[in-house]
């Protein structure tokens, strides 16, 4: 019995909800319903049936899934010892953070901090916000970067951002040749694919701008978002931050349609109990005083302006 079909399973049979299991493991829906029925094959009996629209689980199905949660349970508390291990032979923060974040800020960051302590090294590892705050729960993670909040307790939120705003943006080439009811009606709208907030945000932006695109293209990353709209292919939403040396340019041109801007609130989560570790700390304080101005936006950007 293979562990990945079983964590497949222990999922489904969490949610009842198959396209919900496939998206929290970025899988296919065949993909999910393939290794459920390879499970079914092994045991020779189903674990799931359905009434109308919804799923239950099988007798079968009830006594799989105590056991899959006992053997998952028994798996992290050995990757938490196997972990601790680690850490007590090799000093090693690790940062989980979206590719945005670890592409555009982390470098001059990390670049600091290793001067300040450079018996530390460090490992940063880039996935959605949602994967971010799994790591911290299960202490894969030290430090996580997200969009939005995370309230939970033992675990402390500081808000280092609420001055990143969404904006649609065009190619050049599409900005000078059509109309805007043109470019909104024949291409497509190149959409960042992530649950939470940042979802929320961008959905709240896309109702109140009138975006009624039938053509939706979805992409992991935001870098392929600026590159595909770059490219022509369609008009896509993105963080001012990414694309200011663009609009500089005017290789990418701003289309207002929101009524008001939609701000990107950015918190960084870590287990409370961490705080109290000094190189932790250090690290915490440079990412406060830094991040913001990276771009050279929010507080000096502010600090500039009443001056």
């Amino acid at each position: 019995m293979e562990l990945r079909n079983l964590r497949t399973f222990q999922i489904a049979a969490k949610y009842l909800n198959f396209t919900k299991t496939a998206k929290i493991l970025n899988f296919s829906q065949p993909t999910v319903t393939s290794q459920i029925r390879a499970l079914e094959e092994e045991i020779n009996n189903p674990l799931f049936f359905r009434i109308g629209k919804q799923t239950f689980l099988t007798p079968h199905g009830e006594v799989m899934k105590q056991y899959a949660d006992k053997i998952f349970a028994t798996l992290d508390d050995m990757n938490q010892a196997l972990l601790k291990k680690s850490r007590m032979t090799s000093r090693r923060l690790v940062i989980a953070a979206s590719e945005t974040f670890c592409t555009h800020y982390f470098p001059s960051i990390i670049r600091k901090f290793l001067v300040e302590c450079p018996a530390i090294s460090i490992k940063l590892v880039s996935c959605h916000s949602n994967e971010v705050i799994a790591g911290i729960d299960s202490n894969a993670f030290d430090i996580g970067i997200i969009s939005g909040s995370y309230r939970k307790l033992g675990i402390t939120n500081i808000v280092i951002s609420e001055h990143e705003d969404l904006i649609l943006i065009v190619s050049k080439a599409l900005h000078d040749h059509y109309s805007l009811r043109d470019i909104l009606i024949k291409y497509p709208f190149i959409k960042y694919e992530i649950d939470g907030p940042f979802e929320q945000q961008m959905q709240h932006y896309i109702q109140e701008a009138g975006i009624k695109s039938t053509r939706i293209i979805e992409s992991s990353s935001l870098e392929a978002v600026k590159s595909a709209v770059m490219s022509g292919i369609g008009i896509g939403l993105i963080s001012r931050n990414l694309v200011k040396k663009e609009l500089i340019s005017k290789e990418l041109h701003e289309i207002s349609l929101n009524k008001q801007p939609v701000k990107i609130k950015t918190s960084l989560i870590i287990a409370t109990n961490k705080l109290s570790d000094n190189s932790t700390m250090s690290l915490i304080r440079i990412i406060e005083r830094d991040w913001n101005t990276i771009h050279g936006t929010g507080d000096q950007a502010d600090s500039a302006e009443k001056s």
